[in-house]
């Protein structure tokens, strides 16, 4: 997650604000990670910082703007990644697998997937007003998604019949299970996912033609 969008909250901070003022989002996302937004509170995020409650308030108004920050800080830097994807030379498909290990990869270690995690589950819990500016990044979002797959089309390199709005939802549909599942198989790592969705929507699930010893093709 990039520093430079804590100085898009407030222009005139501070290094040393900024620093604490990330660890206060940190351990409000794994807060709101691991209780839900509704049932943490803003002494559970002090008491991960070692902290009285009311020194939060140097930081942060009140719980919900943690919220906020946290669900505008996690989308922003994946809308930026995702436009740096879009404008390489890349083939359509690496620019997919790409597009999946941007989605996924923060899943790897906290608080990244803290910020993840917060964004997708809980997002909706925000009020009027803030509610619909993050509403207006998620779809921006998957704007960058559906392009890849528009581009693909015209490109020849995906199926021309293939729908893009519903290919979209589709991906972020089976990754964002990945991110919402309250557990994972202890055999699989992020990595595996990565790897198993980008075969899924890249080659899809049919078995290819298998060849006998003579040659001749078996379907």
């Amino acid at each position: 997650m990039s520093p430079a969008r804590v100085t898009d909250v407030r222009p005139d901070v501070t290094a040393k604000w900024e620093n604490r003022y990330r660890e206060v989002l940190d351990a409000a996302a794994v807060a709101f990670a691991e209780n839900g937004y509704l049932g943490a509170s803003t002494r559970d995020i002090a008491e991960r910082l070692g902290i009285r409650a009311a020194s939060l308030y140097y930081y942060l108004p009140s719980k919900e703007a943690a919220l906020l920050a946290i669900c505008k800080l996690g989308v922003l830097d994946f809308i930026d990644s995702l436009r740096n994807i879009i404008a390489r030379r890349d083939p359509a498909p690496e620019k997919l697998r790409a597009a999946i290990t941007n989605h996924l990869l923060p899943l790897r270690s906290h608080p990244a997937a803290d910020y993840i995690r917060v964004f997708v589950l809980h997002r909706h819990e925000l009020p009027n007003g803030p509610r619909q500016e993050v509403g207006r990044l998620a779809r921006s979002y998957q704007g960058l998604i559906q392009q890849i797959f528009v581009d693909g089309i015209a490109s020849g390199e995906f199926a021309e019949d293939l729908n893009p709005e519903l290919a979209t939802l589709g991906l972020l549909g089976l990754c964002n299970s990945v991110i919402a599942a309250r557990s994972l198989p202890p055999t699989a790592t992020i990595d595996d996912f990565i790897a198993e969705y980008s075969r899924i929507f890249i080659h899809g699930a049919i078995a290819k033609p298998r060849e006998t010893r003579t040659g001749t093709r078996i379907k």
